[in-house]
């Protein structure tokens, strides 16, 4: 009876650690295929967004590669290394995770939204189609300028549609290598074209009539 009941102990604790194993397997996969998605998203769109590869490439990369590749970096984890340290290992992913989410959402200001570089610029488009240059000058300057202001990420349900009524202004920076960094800008608040966001403007309205002689300062240069 004594020795029945010490091997039904020893297997319900192997087909514990059997649980915890795929647990930490699908974690760990998990994880490392958001952390190679996002690797490779970067690479993609910094030096190969916009040439003759066709985007379906890239997922097609996520497919094939990606996914095998996080599972089975997992695996040889979860293989050589206990699985207490996992679980350590884990919890300090999570809190990274966290702090990124948080640094997604927090208040920042207005031209920190933006990527810009001296060395890879090659041109602003300024109120959509209205004027065009070249110059490093009037970027800026524009940027300095919004760096005053101070926003926060809105949900998408916050964010009205309809701005046809507000006064607003457009630009797009375009860099040598990667995707084109801008927003369309209202006196309180904002959408990226970069990438997905809404955001509020916390100290505005924006001063349009900066903006209005900023737009005549460089457009009639044009």
């Amino acid at each position: 009876m004594i020795l029945w009941i010490i091997t039904l102990k020893a297997k319900g604790l192997k087909e514990m650690d059997s649980t915890k194993s795929k647990f930490v397997l699908f974690v760990w996969g998990l994880l490392f295929f958001l952390l190679y998605f996002r690797i490779s998203a970067y690479v993609w769109n910094r030096w190969i967004y916009g040439s003759f590869i066709p985007d379906i490439f890239f997922y097609l990369i996520v497919i094939i590669l990606l996914i095998p590749a996080a599972f089975l970096t997992a695996r040889f984890l979860v293989e050589k290394i206990p699985l207490n340290i996992h679980f350590i290992g884990i919890i300090v992913v999570a809190l990274l995770f966290s702090w990124n989410l948080y640094d997604d959402h927090r208040e920042k200001r207005l031209d920190e939204l933006f990527s810009y570089q001296t060395s890879n610029f090659v041109a602003m488009n300024f109120n959509y189609e209205g004027w065009r240059t070249e110059e490093t000058e009037p970027v800026e300057e524009l940027l300095e300028f919004l760096s005053q202001y101070r926003v926060k990420k809105m949900k998408d349900s916050e964010w009205d549609q309809n701005v046809s009524m507000e006064r607003g202004f457009g630009f797009l920076i375009f860099p040598k290598k990667g995707k084109g960094s801008g927003a369309s800008i209202h006196p309180n608040r904002l959408m990226l074209f970069n990438k997905p966001g809404y955001y509020k403007v916390l100290n505005g309205p924006i001063d349009m009539e900066w903006i209005d002689a900023f737009n005549k300062k460089y457009g009639d240069e044009q």
